[in-house]
C-alpha cells in the first residue's frame, strides 16, 4: 500500500513540506519563503504564481531529503491560508492578486455592518458564526465589487487558496472547499453546512454560483498529473485530496477531535481552539465559531491577527545584529534574542507591549484599528526587556483571548500548544505561568503538516477515522506545569497589557487610524 503520507502547509510568509510515516514520524521537510506586497496601508497581497513555484520546489526538496520511494507516497493533501480569496477568470486564472487574510481595505465594510448596513450584524453572526471584521472574506468581496468592478465583472469563481492550488497540483475537480475553509470567508451557513443565500445574495448582492462545492476534508479530488511530478517529484496518479485552512491542519495535527479538547497556536496566525459537539454562539459575538473539518463537529475561536508575526517583526526591524551573528555562527537568530530574553525577569521589568501590528483579532478587543505599541519604556530600557515584552505581549493576548473563552462557561479540559512559540523552552512555560494551566508541546512542531497529512491519510483509507488517526498520529512531546511564584509579576504586567489597550482605544489614539 505504501508508507507514507504528504502534507504542504502553505503558510502566509513560506511553505513547508512534510513527509509523514503512517504513525506520525517525520522523515523529511522543507521550508521555502516568498514575498507578501503591501501596495498600500493596510492591503496585504500575495501572488499565486510564487506561492505555487514555492510549494513545488518545497515538496521536490522534502522528497529528496527524506531518501524515499515517491512511490510510496499513498496521498498528499495541502494546508491554506483562511480568509484569502482571489478571483478567477472562466479558465480558471488569477485575474488579481490574491487579498491576504491580514489585508484590512475592508474596514470602512466593517463599521457599516456595525451600523446595520447590509445585514443586521446579529443576523451575520447567528448564520456564520463570525462578526463584521476585516479577516474574513466578506469584507473584501464587498471591496473589489466596489472598486475594482471591470475585475468584477470578469470574475467566474470566488476563490479561496484551496480551490487554487488545488487547481495548481492538477486535481480533476478543483473548485471544491471544506467547511472549515468555507467558515473562514464570513459567509458560509454554520448550521446548514452550506453557502449563505441571506448573506451572498440577498446582503452582498453577489452569485452564489461563483462559490466552490463544499465537501468533506480528506475527499479525493483527483491524481498527480506529470506535469505536476515533474515539478514536483511525486509520482503520476498519486492521490490528491482536500485538506483545509491552517489553522484547522494544525488543530488537526494536535489531535483537536473531542469536546473539551483545546489547541493553542502561535503562528503567523495566533489563535486557541476548543473543540464542542453541539452548535453554539458566544453571547458577546466576539468569539468565532465555525466547523471543525475532519471531526465534523466545531470550533469556538479567539484569534490574535499579527501573533509570531510580531516576533518575526522584531528581529527584523530590531536584531540586525542577531541576524549578521547568525550567519556567522549558525545560531538561529531567535534562539540568540532568547537568551536575551531569559536574562530578564517575567514582567519585562515594567515595559508593554501591545501585539496589534495588523489590528487586534476576534478575542475581547476586536479592535481593526488598534496598532502596535511599545509602553512604559525610559532611558533606562534595555534591548533585552523589548524583546522579553514582545514574547509576553504576544502570549498576553492569547491569555486574553483563553479569558473570553472561560468567561462563556466552556472549560478547557487539555491544552496543547504548537506553532513558533513552542521552539523555545522559555517561551513554553511562559505560557503555562501566564495562562496558569497545563501546556502540552506537541512530538512535532510542524502540526499543520500533520494535520493536512491525517486528512490526506484519512481520505486514501490509511485510517478508519478522524479519531484512529489522532491516536496513531498525534504525539505528546512534554508538559509544561504552570509555576506559581510567577503568577503575580504576569498578573501586573497583564493587568498593564489590558490597560495600555483601554486607555489608548478610549482616548482616540487608534481611531486616528481611521480612513477619511
Amino acid at each position: 500500500m505504501g508508507r507514507y503520507l504528504v502534507g504542504i502547509d502553505e503558510g502566509t510568509t513560506g511553505c513547508k513540506t512534510c513527509i509523514f510515516e503512517f504513525d506520525g514520524t517525520l522523515v523529511g521537510s522543507d521550508y521555502r519563503e516568498y514575498k507578501c506586497y503591501y501596495p498600500k496601508p493596510g492591503w496585504v497581497e500575495q501572488d499565486g504564481d510564487e506561492i505555487t513555484a514555492g510549494l513545488f520546489a518545497s515538496c521536490r526538496a522534502a522528497i529528496a531529503k527524506a531518501k524515499i520511494d515517491p512511490r510510496e507516497i499513498v496521498a498528499v493533501a495541502i494546508s491554506t491560508q483562511g480568509s484569502v480569496w482571489g478571483p478567477l477568470d472562466k479558465d480558471g486564472i488569477l485575474i488579481r492578486p490574491f487579498m491576504g487574510w491580514q489585508d484590512a481595505r475592508g474596514a470602512s465594510y466593517v463599521d457599516r455592518m456595525k451600523n446595520g448596513e447590509y445585514i443586521d450584524p446579529a443576523e451575520l453572526y447567528q448564520i456564520a458564526g463570525y462578526g463584521p471584521a476585516t479577516v474574513p472574506a466578506l469584507t473584501k468581496y464587498l471591496w473589489f465589487k466596489d472598486n475594482e468592478p471591470e475585475l468584477f465583472e470578469k470574475t467566474a469563481y470566488f476563490a479561496s487558496h484551496q480551490e487554487y492550488f488545488l487547481k495548481r497540483f492538477g486535481a480533476e475537480d478543483w473548485f471544491v472547499t471544506d467547511t472549515a475553509t468555507a467558515s473562514r470567508t464570513g459567509v458560509f451557513d454554520i448550521d446548514n453546512r452550506c453557502w449563505s443565500k441571506k448573506i451572498i445574495v440577498d446582503s452582498l448582492g453577489l452569485d452564489i454560483g461563483k462559490f466552490a462545492r463544499i465537501v468533506k476534508a480528506g475527499t479525493v479530488v483527483g491524481t498527480i498529473n506529470k506535469y505536476v511530478a515533474e515539478q514536483t517529484g511525486l509520482v503520476e496518479g498519486t492521490k490528491l485530496c482536500v485538506g483545509a485552512m491552517d489553522q484547522n491542519c494544525s488543530t488537526m495535527g494536535g489531535g483537536l477531535v473531542k469536546e473539551g479538547s483545546a489547541v493553542a497556536v502561535i503562528g503567523t496566525y495566533g489563535s486557541v481552539y476548543v473543540a464542542m459537539d453541539k452548535s453554539a454562539r458566544d453571547p458577546n459575538r466576539t468569539l468565532i465559531f465555525k466547523h471543525n473539518s475532519g471531526p465534523e463537529n466545531y470550533t469556538f475561536e479567539a484569534a490574535s491577527i499579527a501573533s509570531a508575526s510580531s516576533y518575526r517583526w522584531y528581529r527584523d526591524v530590531f536584531c540586525d545584529l542577531e541576524v549578521a551573528a547568525g550567519k556567522v555562527t549558525g545560531i538561529d537568530p531567535y534562539e540568540l534574542i532568547n537568551r536575551q530574553i531569559a536574562s530578564v525577569g517575567p514582567g519585562a521589568n515594567g515595559i508593554t507591549f501591545l501585539p496589534y501590528l495588523q489590528g487586534a483579532g476576534s478575542g475581547p478587543r476586536a479592535d481593526n484599528y488598534a496598532r502596535g505599541c511599545i509602553l512604559n519604556a525610559s532611558l533606562g530600557t534595555t534591548k533585552a526587556e523589548i524583546a522579553r515584552a514582545v514574547m509576553e505581549g504576544i502570549t498576553f493576548e492569547m491569555r486574553d483571548n483563553i479569558d473570553s473563552i472561560r468567561r462563556i462557561g466552556i472549560e478547557l479540559k487539555d491544552l496543547r500548544i504548537t506553532g513558533g512559540g513552542t521552539k523555545a523552552p522559555l517561551w513554553c512555560q511562559m505560557q503555562a505561568d501566564i495562562y496558569k494551566q497545563p501546556v502540552s508541546v506537541l512530538q512535532t512542531s510542524e502540526t499543520g503538516c500533520l494535520g493536512a497529512a491525517i486528512y490526506a491519510g484519512v481520505g486514501a483509507g490509511v485510517y478508519a477515522s478522524y479519531e484512529e488517526a489522532a491516536e496513531t498520529a498525534v504525539h505528546i512531546k512534554e508538559v509544561y506545569t504552570p509555576n506559581p511564584a510567577n503568577y503575580e509579576a504576569y498578573d501586573r504586567a497583564f493587568e498593564r497589557f489590558v490597560t495600555g489597550y483601554e486607555s489608548l482605544a478610549k482616548g482616540g489614539f487608534f481611531a486616528l487610524n481611521k480612513e477619511d
